[in-house]
């Protein structure tokens, strides 16, 4: 188990997942046989940020994740859509398009949004996350891709 704190709050996770072509033979973005598998990580813990690096994966998979609470402080489902509506603006999709992209789920801890940027045309793309836990404040995964229903988060003891 791996774990994360966020000043009062701490998020744990079994790990983090990478993509891998199922013959695992090589990384053609063309394959379309595909699996998901755990991924090494490296953390560095800060004061109320955590850089992760994950140590297998390609691209924004393997990249430096910077884990670390929004601010402004975005407290509900519809200022987190607000503030993902307005990342993905550059793409100058239309609305329906944008809000497409987004996808919300629920766990016992909260809600996981994530922005799906190759929706908006973006290659290799890739999706970006954000943890709405329940009682505080949205936190940034960046392309972090979590084994979700592991994911736990709670107050920090």
């Amino acid at each position: 188990m791996y774990s994360i704190d966020l000043g009062s709050l701490r998020i744990s996770f079994a790990a983090a997942l990478v993509s891998a072509p199922l013959s695992g033979v090589n990384h053609d973005w063309l394959n379309e046989e595909w699996r998901d598998t755990p991924q090494e990580l490296k953390i560095h813990q800060g004061e109320s940020s955590a850089t992760i690096m994950g140590l297998t994966g390609f691209g924004a998979e393997k990249g430096q994740h910077v884990i670390h609470v929004i601010e402004p402080p975005i407290k509900t489902e519809h200022e987190l859509m607000a503030y993902f509506l307005k990342k993905a603006e550059i793409s100058n999709s239309p609305r329906e398009v944008l809000l497409n992209a987004i996808n919300s789920l629920e766990y016992p801890w909260g809600k996981l949004v994530s922005l799906n940027w190759t929706l908006l045309g973006y290659a290799p793309g890739g999706a970006e996350y954000c943890v709405l836990p329940t009682n505080f404040s949205a936190i940034s995964l960046g392309y972090l891709r979590l084994d979700w229903p592991t994911v736990r988060v709670y107050p920090k003891a």
